[in-house]
C-alpha cells in the first residue's frame, strides 16, 4: 500500500477493493430420502397415475427449467419425473456425463459457475487499463493471380483462390484445437528428457493401453480425463490414422474418439471427472492413476476469483482435455508385465517428440524467404498463431486438401509432401478422428493418411518436391514452402 498526506486526499483516486462475497453453492438435495412404501403411494395416489411415465416424460421434455421447478411441487410422482437424467441431458451443454453425477446436479452447478464468471467480469468493469503504445503491425505479401482452371471436385465447390476465407468448412474447430495442440506439445517438451528412457516409455504405453481399455468398457457419453502422459501417447497413435482404425477395432472393437477442446461446462466438471478417472482406473486395475489434487490447490482455486480478475478470467480459457495439475511418478525399472499391443513403437514416440522443434525452425527459416514489411521480431522459440497468421495457415490446409482430391492417391504413394505449416493444421485436424475420417470422405473422397516420419531417399525426395512446388505455384501463385505466409486476394494488416 502506498502512504499519502492528509492534504491530498481529495485527489486520491479510489480505485475497486479485491474483497468480494464469495457465492455460495447451489443448496440442492440430489439424492431422493424416500422410502419405499412412500414412493409406491405417492405414485398410485396421485390423480395421473393412469398416465404412462413415458408420455410424461416426453412431456416434461419440452418444459422450460422454471417450470420444471414448479411442477415438480405438485406431486411427488411428478418430481420422480422432473428428475430423470433424459429431461436435464437437454439443459446441459456438455455432450459428456459425468461417472458420479447426474444431469440434473450438472447444470446445477454449470449455472452456479456462471454467476460467479458474471460477478468477475462485472468486477473487472470498475478496473482502469492504462494505454499502450503499438507499432505499425507486420504487412505480408498478397499471392499473385494464376489462370488455372477450376472444376468441382469432391467437396470443393469453390477453388481455394477464389477466397481469402476457407471455402470449405470442417468439422474440427480446427483454430482451437491448434492453439491447444502447440500448448500441449510445449509443456510436453519439459518432459521430454525423462520421457525418453525406455523404461518410462514402457510406463506409459502400459497406462494409454489401461486408459483406453477403461474408455471401450464405459459408454461413450462418460467423461474420462487422461494425465499428460498418457495424451503424449495418445498424440503419436492419432497421427498414424491407419494404425489407429485398425488398433481401435482389433482390441476395442470400436473406434474411441478423442478431442482436445472440451466446452467451457466440461472444463468446469474436469476436476470432478478426474477424480472418477482415478476412481474407476484403481478399482479396474488395483494400481495408483495420478495424485489427486491437494485440498490446499483445491480451496485456493475455488475462490480464485476473490483475488486478481485478470489472472483468474485468463484461466478460464484453458479448455483442454487432459490432467496436467498433478503428475505421475514413474519406477526406474519398467514394468515386468510389459506388452505394446499397438501398431506404433518407442522409436515413433521418441521421433514425435522433435517434431514442435523442427516445426519452429522451418516456420522461421520460411520467413526470410518472404518480404514481411513492417515485420516484428520473429524467434525460432514460437509459432505464430495469432488471427492472420491462423487465417493463411488454414488456407494453406484447405489447399493441401483441395490437391490431394484432384490428385488423389496412387499405390499409396501422395502426391502432395506437406509442410510444417499444413502439417500444424493436419495434425490439429487429427484430433478428432470420427469427424477426420468423416470430413476427408466428404471432401476428398477418401481418407488421407497420414506418415509423420517418411523414408525416402534424398534425390527422389529432392525430384519430388521440385515437381510439387511448380504444380502447386502453377495451381496458386506461390511455393508449397511458402505458402502460408502469403494473403490471398486482399492485403490486410496483422492487427491481431
Amino acid at each position: 500500500m502506498m502512504d499519502f498526506d492528509d492534504d491530498d486526499d481529495d485527489n486520491v483516486q479510489e480505485y475497486p477493493t479485491m474483497s468480494m462475497t464469495p457465492l455460495e453453492k447451489p443448496n440442492v438435495t440430489w439424492q431422493h430420502q424416500w422410502s419405499p412404501s412412500e414412493t409406491q403411494d405417492a405414485v398410485s395416489q396421485s390423480p395421473f397415475a393412469t398416465i404412462p411415465s413415458e408420455i410424461m416424460l416426453y412431456i416434461f421434455q419440452f418444459l422450460s427449467v422454471p417450470d420444471l421447478c414448479n411442477i415438480s411441487l405438485v406431486c411427488r410422482s411428478f418430481k420422480m419425473v422432473a428428475d430423470q437424467d433424459e429431461i436435464w441431458k437437454l439443459k446441459c451443454t456438455m455432450s459428456k456425463k459425468l461417472y458420479s453425477k447426474p444431469f440434473k446436479q450438472i447444470y446445477m452447478e454449470w449455472i452456479h459457475e456462471k454467476c460467479l464468471r458474471n460477478a468477475k467480469l462485472r468486477y473487472q468493469l470498475g478496473w482502469h487499463t492504462t494505454a499502450c503504445i503499438r507499432c505499425l503491425p507486420p504487412l505480408y505479401p498478397i499471392r499473385s493471380t494464376t489462370n488455372s482452371q477450376f472444376e468441382p471436385i469432391g467437396g470443393f465447390d469453390k477453388h481455394p483462390n477464389s477466397s481469402s476465407n476457407m471455402t470449405i468448412e470442417l468439422s474440427v474447430d480446427i483454430d482451437k484445437t491448434t492453439r491447444e495442440l502447440i500448448k500441449l506439445l510445449e509443456k510436453a517438451s519439459e518432459f521430454q528428457d525423462l520421457w525418453e528412457k525406455s523404461s518410462i516409455l514402457k510406463q506409459m504405453i502400459r497406462r494409454y493401453y489401461r486408459f483406453m481399455q477403461l474408455k471401450a468398457s464405459l459408454p461413450t457419453n462418460i467423461l474420462l480425463i487422461p494425465t499428460l502422459d498418457i495424451e503424449i501417447i495418445w498424440q503419436t497413435h492419432l497421427l498414424r490414422p491407419d494404425m489407429y482404425q485398425a488398433d481401435c477395432l482389433r482390441l476395442f472393437r470400436r473406434i474411441i474418439d478423442h478431442s482436445l477442446v472440451i466446452n467451457d461446462t466440461e472444463q468446469f466438471f474436469k476436476e470432478q471427472a478426474f477424480v472418477d478417472t482415478c476412481q474407476l482406473y484403481e478399482q479396474r486395475f488395483g494400481e495408483h492413476y495420478c495424485c489427486l489434487p491437494s485440498a490446499e490447490k483445491k480451496k485456493e482455486t475455488d475462490s480464485d476469483f476473490l483475488y486478481d480478475p485478470y489472472y483468474t478470467n485468463n484461466k478460464m480459457n484453458y479448455s483442454y482435455s487432459y490432467w496436467d495439475k498433478t503428475q505421475f511418478n514413474f519406477f526406474s525399472r519398467a514394468p515386468t508385465d510389459y506388452e505394446n499391443p499397438f501398431s506404433f513403437t518407442e522409436a515413433d514416440i521418441t521421433l514425435d517428440s522433435r517434431w514442435l522443434d523442427m516445426c519452429k525452425q522451418f516456420m522461421f527459416d520460411a520467413l526470410n524467404q518472404v518480404d514481411v514489411k513492417h515485420g516484428y521480431y520473429y524467434s525460432s522459440k514460437k509459432i505464430d498463431l495469432s488471427v492472420g497468421a491462423m487465417k493463411r495457415l488454414m488456407k494453406s490446409y484447405e489447399r493441401f486438401l483441395y490437391m490431394a482430391a484432384k490428385y488423389p492417391l496412387i499405390d499409396d504413394n501422395g502426391f502432395v509432401p506437406p509442410t510444417y505449416a499444413i502439417d500444424i493444421m493436419w495434425h490439429s485436424h487429427m484430433q478428432e478422428p470420427l469427424k477426420y475420417i468423416a470430413d476427408c470422405h466428404r471432401l476428398v473422397g477418401y481418407v488421407i493418411y497420414h506418415g509423420p516420419w517418411p523414408i525416402i531417399e534424398g534425390n527422389t525426395m529432392k525430384k519430388s518436391r521440385e515437381k510439387t512446388n511448380q504444380i502447386w505455384k502453377d495451381e496458386f501463385g506461390s511455393g508449397i514452402q511458402t505458402d502460408h505466409l502469403y494473403n490471398t486476394l486482399d492485403q490486410q494488416a496483422d492487427w491481431d
